[in-house]
């Protein structure tokens, strides 16, 4: 409906902010000037302009990139409110300052040699403030010009509204909120059944209370178009099934009117709705987890670099750890622990550890129950009689979690994320709980760093969950960091 104006106000709005920056750097060039010879000369030395020519390329194409990352030109902010795009207008100042200090101090010994000299440290401080005074003034001016424009009725898009019921009215609303859209709502086609064919009442239909006119029902809606000049439809069927309101689709289609389907069916608090494809039909997704981009395409090439690198970086602790197990135990004991676990989305997979129990611990587990130090369907026990001596060092000091880089490496777990369950456990997980499988499973998670088996269950549920709705890389590396720590200190470990 907007993406043609959108286009063109986007296409405006990057074009004078690169006007309105390179004449910031004018004017910084120009106050600086003034600051060296009468304000403050012994703190600001005299410079010219061919000192920092660079900026004035290098300065507006860096904001704009900043405001374009901050999302400035999101459709939400384009001649929207001057309050939010002033902060972030000012935090997109402070980061292109930052980016250009950065810029000056790699390349500048290189802008020195080629007759730049040393950049001027207050052009760069000065420049920053007035671009932000610059483009808050513009947005300013752009968004009285366009209210008073389409408050005299330009270029307005006619819109009728197909449906009923509170999804027509909170789209009704957010139209009437947002005058700067130029949308103007011409009528209602009511898609109620009780008011079809000769029950069509106009006055009794709830929509009436909206202020809009209500135009007609699905059976007349075609002679309705034919008889008025409309831009665009927007179905919200509420009352009816698609099925009733397809055959108006088809009528809008021959008739070259463009027509649209709200896809508010369903309100999601933690999923993320995203259009997606299969062949050529567009389907609504629903994403519980971020979905795949340039960070967790990072983080999945990350943990198989990183596995190998670090496979082979603790192979004599590794080898050590092997031979104290081969040492320690019976003849033909193995070495290794595997153990079924779940994964992505239930997924199983044979998990390794190096073996820091007696062999046939898990028969015994039965036996143990009743001294579970764990609440939920976990069983954890801080003087488990099951491990052994060498055992209880490889799990004070994590080295017995080495052999899961292997499954790092093999694509079935990651460095970081929740840690995998077993299948018991998770038939005994509240529906909530089973939300932590929707992510790759990790050798450390938030609630390992945050106290490991001394938390009770349903905080290490909810720091699970937190991490995948809250998951960057930054919090990775972080985890990692303290992993480190709790490594070295024992924190917590059973």
């Amino acid at each position: 409906m907007l993406r043609e104006k959108q286009y063109i106000l986007r296409q405006i709005t990057v074009a004078l902010d690169l006007v309105l920056t390179a004449a910031a750097f004018f004017a910084a060039h120009v106050l600086r000037t003034l600051i060296s010879m009468f304000l403050a000369p012994d703190l600001v030395p005299p410079s010219r302009l061919m000192y920092y020519v660079w900026l004035l390329p290098v300065a507006p194409v860096v904001l704009v990139a900043a405001l374009m990352y901050n999302g400035l030109y999101s459709a939400q902010r384009l001649g929207g409110r001057v309050g939010p795009i002033a902060r972030l207008t000012a935090l997109s100042c402070v980061e292109s300052a930052i980016l250009l200090m950065a810029i000056d101090f790699v390349f500048g010994h290189w802008l020195a040699t080629a007759g730049a000299r040393s950049t001027s440290r207050a052009m760069i401080l000065i420049l920053p403030p007035i671009a932000w005074a610059l483009l808050v003034a513009k947005a300013w001016c752009m968004s009285l010009f366009l209210r008073a424009r389409r408050a005299r009725g330009h270029h307005l898009r006619r819109v009728i509204l197909v449906g009923s019921g509170e999804p027509l009215a909170e789209f009704a609303a957010a139209i009437g909120g947002h005058p700067i859209w130029g949308v103007q709502i011409e009528g209602i086609i009511t898609d109620r059944p009780d008011f079809q064919g000769d029950a069509f009442a106009p006055d009794a239909i709830p929509e009436a209370s909206l202020g809009h006119p209500i135009l007609s029902d699905l059976s007349r809606a075609p002679e309705v178009l034919w008889g008025r000049a409309i831009d665009e439809v927007v179905f919200i069927p509420d009352s009816a099934p698609i099925s009733a309101v397809r055959p108006l689709m088809a009528v809008c289609e021959e008739m070259g009117v463009r027509t649209h389907l709200p896809l508010n069916f369903f309100r999601a608090h933690i999923a993320r709705p995203l259009i997606d494809w299969f062949e050529d039909v567009p389907v609504l997704s629903y994403w519980p987890t971020r979905p795949m981009g340039p960070a967790l395409l990072f983080k999945h090439t990350f943990d198989r670099i990183a596995a190998v690198g670090l496979l082979a970086l603790f192979s004599p602790v590794m080898l050590a750890s092997a031979l104290a197990i081969r040492m320690t135990s019976e003849r033909g004991a193995p070495i290794l622990f595997r153990q079924t676990r779940c994964g992505l989305n239930g997924r199983l997979f044979t998990l390794y550890k190096f073996r820091t129990m007696r062999p046939g611990a898990d028969q015994e587990k039965a036996a143990l129950a009743a001294l579970n130090e764990q609440e939920g369907p976990v069983f954890k026990m801080r003087r488990d009689p099951r491990v052994t001596p060498v055992g209880r060092f490889l799990r004070k000091t994590s080295i017995d979690e080495l052999p899961q880089l292997w499954n790092v490496l093999r694509g079935e777990m990651s460095l970081v994320g929740p840690r995998p369950p077993l299948p018991d456990e998770v038939v005994q997980y509240d529906r909530w709980q089973r939300r932590r499988l929707s992510m790759k499973p990790g050798i450390t998670c938030l609630w390992q760093v945050s106290g490991r088996n001394m938390l009770p269950f349903e905080t290490w549920m909810k720091l699970d969950l937190e991490y995948i709705d809250n998951w960057s890389l930054r919090l990775d590396f972080k985890i990692l960091a303290k992993t480190f720590v709790v490594v070295i200190t024992g924190y917590g470990a059973m």
